[in-house]
């Protein structure tokens, strides 16, 4: 074998390395929830707090340039409720139901190159796919930002813990019905162990506040 063939070859064997080790250690993925109008237009069924809106599309999209940056997966996950759940559908004030306009997503938050799934319950989790899609892409920690702090947000935060997962809120990329409702639910989830960053750090992983 001449000394170029033994070159590729070592490259070659040294790339399958580098990349078994990245699958081994496992990758970073942002996850974007619940950018829909029904939660963000004014006249929306169940909409955010309305000064948190414009400044929490900022943020995400920082966040997504960081990640696309770092050469990290993003997936975006969309409520779109099934019209069967007729009790559900009525306390939310029909909000996001599938196949519905305030179901689509907010056009201010592009999703090209994102991967979508809906999901019909709190967690994103709800949805076999997205750990499927998780494991595929040896994704082993998560950025959360989205809607709301308090409920989709925190849900699928949680049972991505239990899943054993490393989760982080970007608290300025997250919305909620109030301040002080985001602030609260920020906290709780710090106290489970999340870690609580922001989009302007995004690079920084797992820096950030977690309770003790």
């Amino acid at each position: 074998m001449n000394r170029s063939k033994m070159n590729s070859s070592n490259l070659e064997e040294n790339r399958k390395a580098m990349q078994t080790r990245a699958n081994e250690a496992g990758s970073h993925a942002l996850m974007l929830i619940d950018f829909q109008v029904d939660f963000l237009e004014d006249d929306g069924r169940m909409p955010v707090a309305r000064n948190q809106v414009e400044p929490v599309l900022a943020a995400a999209r920082l966040a997504m340039e960081e990640a696309r940056r770092a050469g990290d997966p993003i997936l975006a996950i969309g409520n779109e409720f099934r019209r069967s759940d007729r009790l559900m559908n009525f306390l939310r004030n029909g909000a996001s139901i599938e196949g519905s306009p305030g179901a689509q997503w907010d056009a201010r938050l592009p999703l090209k190159g994102v991967a979508y799934f809906a999901k019909w319950a709190g967690s994103a989790f709800v949805n076999p796919r997205v750990k499927q899609w998780l494991e595929k892409n040896h994704v082993s920690s998560l950025t959360l930002s989205g809607l709301k702090a308090n409920a989709c947000v925190t849900a699928t935060a949680k049972d991505a813990l239990k899943l054993g997962y490393k989760v982080r809120v970007l608290e300025d990329a997250v919305a909620c019905g109030s301040d002080s409702s985001r602030e609260a639910a920020l906290r709780r989830l710090a106290r489970r162990g999340v870690i609580v960053g922001r989009s302007d750090s995004y690079s920084s992983r797992f820096s950030g506040v977690a309770a003790d």
